[in-house]
């Protein structure tokens, strides 16, 4: 894990988000846990991609694609969705990505103020990576005040 940074995702990252999206694992720990017709997909994309409450980062390990975090934005709360690519897990990009995504946020996102995740009670990959980082369960949901 030496040279890892977040970048906001472009246009050119629609079929990279797709491939993850769809990965069995990702899909067993969503709360939707459909497969994503292609089509869907892009509409859903291309309507993320441009709006400015929605953000969204790929974590980038020595160049490649490694994983990808979501924050939707509400008022002062920014939500949290991530996933790690297949060949990147059990290697603690989890903790990583989270971490890098709140200090993006206290660095330069003042009007965050909490930083939440919902996590399904069985996907304790995430439940550990939320607890790692400081972040406060709260029934199923996760939150950090980042001005604390």
């Amino acid at each position: 894990m030496s040279n890892l940074y977040l970048r906001k995702a472009e246009s050119a990252d629609l079929d990279l988000y797709y491939e993850w999206a769809n990965d069995p694992e990702v899909r067993r720990n969503s709360f939707n846990t459909e497969l994503i017709p292609y089509e869907d997909h892009v509409n859903w994309f291309n309507k993320v991609i441009a709006r400015d409450d929605v953000v969204l980062f790929v974590l980038v390990a020595d160049d490649i694609p490694a994983g990808q975090i979501r924050i939707n934005i509400s008022d002062s709360v920014a939500e949290i969705s991530y996933s790690i690519s297949a060949e990147f897990r059990g290697r603690g990009y989890g903790s990583k990505i989270v971490s890098l995504l709140v200090e993006k946020i206290k660095e330069g996102m003042p009007d965050i103020k909490t930083v939440r995740a919902r996590v399904k009670p069985d996907n304790t990959a995430s439940l550990k990576v939320f607890e790692r980082e400081g972040f406060l369960k709260k029934e199923t949901v996760f939150e950090m005040d980042v001005n604390d």
